[in-house]
């Protein structure tokens, strides 16, 4: 069982945000350039086929089944729970990044949907004008200034950099279940770790199971959507087309270790968009409950 909700807490994360002001700047296709930010990508490359067997044989199962288990108001309810539970970590970040307006956007949804909404599971802050949003310590760090480093693709969690895999790790100390201390504490984070996990791959399905269905490259499609995503991120969805990836010289001879045929960006674009909108109906934070021995 362990090792079980140890698979499907890194599936939580397993999310690729995306955005649609990428649309205008993605070339016809995606190849890497000469300066991806990717230098480990013979070893990501390696990782991330790693990742797709578990995911094909273990994680994207076992999401068919909870959909075709569970009707769709009780998964929107699931998610608006998960979501709402990602409160606090939105609200800290809003206000590192001097955010006020967000801040108090985010303190109201998160008081509205806790106590209106039953513990989160309905959300009737947006009918009320209070729109959700993302923020994390990685966005944080960017608006710091902080470079993002290497991409890095770890299996099962997928798609990150070195600045944002440590975001991630500080998010963690604003989960209110990293500090609640009651009687089966242990057991209440593993049952939201797993749910989270199962959660976040019910809602990618249909776009990742349309971006693989499209052929090319899915390494490079899962990258260059990232990429693009962050710096939407970062800037609260304000990106053009001077903000997205470099892709110059995609009809140049590919990197040694690149198979050939890169990804269509207009293939990529509509999985991307859809990927952005399972992303806005999951949290990340919340599934990457650390072990016990680290939070103790």
């Amino acid at each position: 069982m362990r090792g079980l909700v140890s698979v499907l807490t890194l599936a939580a994360c397993l999310a690729v945000p995306t955005v649609a002001s990428a649309q205008d700047a993605a070339p016809e296709t995606v190849q890497p350039a000469a300066d991806t930010g990717d230098p480990w990508e013979g070893f990501n490359r390696s990782l991330f086929g790693i990742h797709q067997s578990v995911d094909h044989a273990v994680l994207a199962p076992v999401a068919r089944g909870y959909r075709a288990v569970t009707p769709g108001p009780l998964r929107t309810g699931v998610l608006n729970f998960l979501r709402n539970l990602k409160g606090p970590v939105i609200f800290a970040n809003d206000v590192l990044q001097g955010e006020v307006n967000r801040a108090g956007t985010t303190a109201g949804r998160f008081a509205i949907n806790t106590t209106i909404g039953v513990a989160g599971i309905f959300d009737p802050a947006t009918s009320m004008g209070l729109e959700r949003h993302e923020e994390d310590f990685g966005q944080t760090l960017a608006v710091w200034g902080v470079p993002s480093g290497p991409y890095v693709f770890v299996p099962l969690l997928g798609p990150t950099t070195v600045r944002d895999s440590a975001g991630r790790i500080i998010d963690v100390a604003f989960d209110p279940l990293t500090w609640a201390e009651f009687d089966d504490i242990d057991t209440a984070r593993a049952a939201r770790t797993v749910i989270a996990g199962v959660a976040q791959r019910e809602a990618l399905l249909d776009p990742i199971d349309a971006m693989e269905a499209q052929g090319g490259d899915l390494y490079l499609a899962y990258r260059a959507t990232y990429e693009v995503a962050r710096e939407a991120a970062i800037q609260n969805g304000r990106a053009d087309a001077e903000d997205s990836p470099d892709f110059d010289g995609i009809d140049e001879e590919p990197a040694t270790n690149t198979p050939s045929g890169g990804a269509s960006a207009e293939a990529i674009q509509p999985q991307a968009d859809q990927i952005q909108e399972a992303q806005n109906s999951v949290v990340f934070t919340e599934a990457l409950a650390l072990p016990t021995s680290l939070q103790d």
